[in-house]
């Protein structure tokens, strides 16, 4: 089978880490740490079923390459604003009364302790501020070496990388209001990842970019399905992805399919989990047929794999 160059080549557009142990989450952890903040008035809870636990952060330890959910429990009509490390995040409802922010990261997140600010403004009431801390810890990743040949990296040209930043960036700047999914995201195809992410790629002995998503090692034609609810926001050819779907789960999540053979799917469409979106090929910046799948979340590629699993505040 090939292997994908995808968007290795997107250090030069500007464009999972290997499974690793977590400690385990549960809510009741969260509540009674966030109590204790708020007895030591570092945190002062509103009014109502929400008021043990007004910010919950998960998961409590993540990695380089995990996705942050940072979600809020506050008064329905409630103001909502969150800071990460200084940097504003977008605030999204998720019900009456909670909203969530994400925070993507990945190998370049240099590994430490990052300071969390939520804002909440009840209706008709003052401004409360809850301070928090995240630590992401660092993740080991692999090195990958490939030689290729001067017709494929013939590709690279200043053209080519125009076409592909003038299509892609548009589309991965969506933030759409309403979250399309629901529960852990499925693997668009069944089959072994023969280059996980986060993957230092080195090409033809120069080390190029980091790569920003999972290779899946399965035969041209086999089918490749949409991994939860979303909206088809580019089905085309490109130059360097080949034939390429982005879709947008809302949120500022959406997820990437590279190399393709064909389009099930057209712009605009709504699909559910599950669905034909298209089937593997061989086309664009790659050595034979392969799936390169990558999920972008908060401006960052984040490790697709991460978000298979039942998450609390992501996709639970």
């Amino acid at each position: 089978m090939g292997t994908s160059v995808d968007r290795e080549q997107s250090e030069i557009v500007n464009r999972g880490r290997p499974a690793a142990r977590r400690r385990a989450w549960t809510w009741g952890r969260a509540v009674a740490a966030v109590a204790l903040l708020a007895l030591a008035g570092q945190v002062r809870p509103p009014s109502g079923a929400a008021a043990a636990a007004p910010v919950v952060i998960a998961p409590p330890a993540p990695v380089q390459g995990d996705t942050v959910a940072i979600v809020i429990h506050a008064a329905a009509g409630s103001s909502v604003a969150v800071r990460f490390n200084g940097a504003s995040l977008p605030v999204f409802a998720v019900t009456e009364g909670t909203w969530r922010a994400l925070r993507g990261t990945d190998p370049d997140t240099p590994p430490g302790t990052y300071p969390v600010a939520v804002v909440i403004t009840p209706p008709g009431g003052s401004a409360v501020t809850a301070r928090r801390t995240v630590r992401i810890g660092r993740t080991q990743f692999a090195e990958r070496h490939l030689t290729l040949p001067p017709k494929t990296m013939g590709l690279v040209t200043p053209k080519n990388l125009a076409i592909e930043a003038a299509a892609l960036n548009s589309v991965l700047g969506r933030r759409t209001p309403e979250a399309f999914w629901s529960g852990p995201f499925h693997a668009p195809v069944t089959g072994p990842v023969d280059s996980p992410y986060g993957d230092q790629g080195f090409y033809n002995g120069r080390r190029e970019w980091w790569h920003q998503g999972v290779d899946f090692d399965v035969p041209a034609g086999v089918p490749v399905t949409a991994p939860s609810g979303a909206l088809v926001a580019l089905a085309r050819a490109l130059p360097l992805g080949g034939n390429t779907i982005v879709l947008d789960h809302g949120q500022g999540v959406l997820t990437e399919y590279l190399h393709l053979s064909s389009f099930a799917v057209h712009e605009g469409e709504r699909v559910a989990p599950g669905d034909l979106i298209g089937r593997i090929g061989a086309t664009g910046l790659v050595t034979g047929p392969s799936l390169h799948w990558g999920l972008y979340a908060d401006g960052h590629w984040v490790n697709p794999l991460f978000w298979t699993t039942a998450r609390p505040g992501l996709t639970d």
